[in-house]
């Protein structure tokens, strides 16, 4: 569900005025966040969005001269990952590289092992001194049989699954109609603290299915703070095995062989190649954790089209351009940030900020004014503050986006829905559903700066708010605020492989027509709060 919420006005900078949709912008109960490089030069932001959920954001910079632009979020469930190779095998297991991430466009694919003996046993010791719940990765079959659990050489721990066929033990089905369902994972236990020891095997035959099981790791309970959130940074010298991942350069890679790494890390950005040593396929998202899309990728800072003596401009990130970086500053905690060289690739913290000051310009490059652009991450919650000053010949907007909300109603790569209906104080409900196929005019909101939107998720509810609107100071030329929806922007419909893309605007304007020039300040802030219930 989206709301959007009829606004009195804006506060100052960083805090705004209470207003109506107050539930959409309570933050959860996480307690970290982590920057880590991204491809091509981009940062990967993580925040959490409750001890079980975190939302990863990608800043895109495909142009290093601009400015970073926020281009997708992800919403992962945070685990603490055991691949296969940290367990201890018995004979009869044969070793090979699974299908991928789950996710359609995801093929990286890891290290997996499978059999149909009987007496053939995996097993792997998990620690946490915080309590943890314990879920097995699997990988769906035709054939599949079932899986025994065992904890400590017993089952008396293993409190989220029965016996579902008069086994006489404890197990759990891998049986999918279709072969090779993806990335597949099943509680076990929950409540465990401490080092515990997790043994898997054959139970047999299923029907449906057959006497095959594969396995391709055992998670636990995580927060980012946690060392198995991500798969490791890749490392020279390295022994690998088949199906290792590891990540550089902020893409994720697979080892395509037994063998040992080069002296420089992969640098490709698609398909098969070598270290100089050994060869890896590339992927932009990791294997594991579970992730589950809640956007696609479209800038959500700024943008903006203006006129000058006739010539129109578009300004606004990595998607418009005409923002030269002068300046970049990204701090962590209050200190300047250094990608980690070891372990996850992950510096964690508290806060996020990073600040970019910026020349705007014409699209004929001459100079309008100039800008800071910060960003503050924590748990939760991503603000923008944006300060433009102007030292050029006046321009006159004619359109200003100062927020922007992309969503998908119907995820193609999960084959879910996603959100379905936008509510606007005192008016009926919008239903998604009801645009499918087609791609209808905007739907205006007037005085709206606030939207909510909720989802549903195999565990607990998104809830998702965002904001607009002005900062007070002197010679702020903004000062009025709509908002309007895009409920289809391709006429998409439910089912198939492609997104159905909606999004949301926050305009701005001002009496008489918004326009800057020199001397002219442009004052105005955003704000993204999410949790996870």
């Amino acid at each position: 569900m989206i709301g959007l919420a009829l606004s009195p006005g804006s506060g100052q900078r960083g805090v705004p005025d209470p207003q109506p949709l107050a539930a959409f912008f309570q933050q959860g109960t996480g307690q970290h966040v982590a920057v880590a490089p991204g491809a091509n030069g981009g940062l990967s932001i993580w925040t959490e969005l409750s001890e079980t959920h975190a939302a990863w954001m990608q800043l895109d910079n495909n142009d290093p001269t601009t400015r970073l632009s926020w281009r997708e979020t992800l919403l992962m469930e945070l685990r603490n990952i055991y691949p296969v190779g940290d367990f201890t095998l018995s004979s009869g297991w044969s070793q090979l590289q699974s299908s991928g991430s789950g996710l359609s466009g995801s093929y990286t694919g890891n290290r997996a092992v499978s059999t149909s003996s009987l007496t053939a046993t995996a097993n792997v010791s998990v620690d946490r001194a915080a309590p943890y719940d314990v879920w097995v990765h699997y990988t769906a079959r035709t054939s599949g049989g079932y899986v025994r659990v065992d904890i400590d050489g017993d089952q008396a721990l293993v409190n989220e699954i029965g016996d579902p066929d008069a086994l006489g033990f404890k197990a759990f089905p891998t049986y999918a109609e279709p072969d090779l369902q993806r990335r597949q994972s099943i509680k076990v236990a929950s409540g465990l603290t401490g080092q515990h020891d997790i043994t898997l095997s054959n139970g047999g035959a299923a029907s449906p299915g057959g006497n095959a099981i594969m396995i391709e790791a055992v998670a636990i309970t995580g927060t980012l703070a946690d060392p198995r959130i991500l798969p490791p940074l890749w490392q020279p010298g390295i022994t690998y095995a088949m199906g290792d991942e590891v990540q550089f350069g902020g893409l994720y890679y697979s080892a395509r062989a037994n063998g040992v790494s080069g002296t420089n890390g992969p640098t490709h950005t698609g398909g098969i190649a070598s270290d100089g040593a050994l060869d890896w396929r590339v992927d932009d998202r990791p294997t594991y954790p579970k992730f589950v899309a809640i956007d696609y990728a479209s800038e959500r800072e700024y943008a903006m089209r203006f006129t000058s003596g006739g010539s129109a401009t578009e300004l606004g990130g990595q998607t418009h351009g005409n923002e030269v970086l002068q300046t970049r500053q990204i701090r962590l905690d209050g200190a300047s940030w250094l990608p980690a060289v070891t372990g996850n690739g992950l510096s964690v913290g508290g806060e996020i900020s990073i600040v970019e000051d910026l020349n705007w310009r014409l699209q004929a490059g001459t100079g309008i004014g100039t800008c800071q652009f910060s960003r503050t991450i924590t748990p939760g919650a991503i603000s923008h503050a944006v300060e433009a000053i102007g030292n050029g010949p006046e321009v006159t907007f004619e359109w200003f986006y100062a927020g922007m909300l992309p969503m998908v109603r119907w995820d193609g790569e999960s084959r879910s829905e996603v959100f379905d209906a936008v509510s606007v104080a005192g008016a009926a409900p919008v239903l998604l559903s009801d645009y499918a196929g087609t791609n209808p005019p905007n739907i205006d909101f007037e005085d709206a700066q606030r939207i909510g939107l909720t989802a549903a998720l195999e565990q607990g509810q998104l809830t998702y708010g965002h904001e607009a609107g002005a900062v007070a100071g002197a010679g702020n030329v903004v000062s009025e605020f709509d908002a309007f929806l895009r409920p289809n922007l391709n006429a998409s419909t439910t089912g198939g492989g492609l997104d159905w893309q909606a999004k949301a605007y926050i305009v701005g304007d001002a009496p008489g027509g918004l326009r800057f020039g020199n001397g002219d300040a442009l004052r105005f802030f955003s704000r993204h709060v999410m949790r996870v219930d």
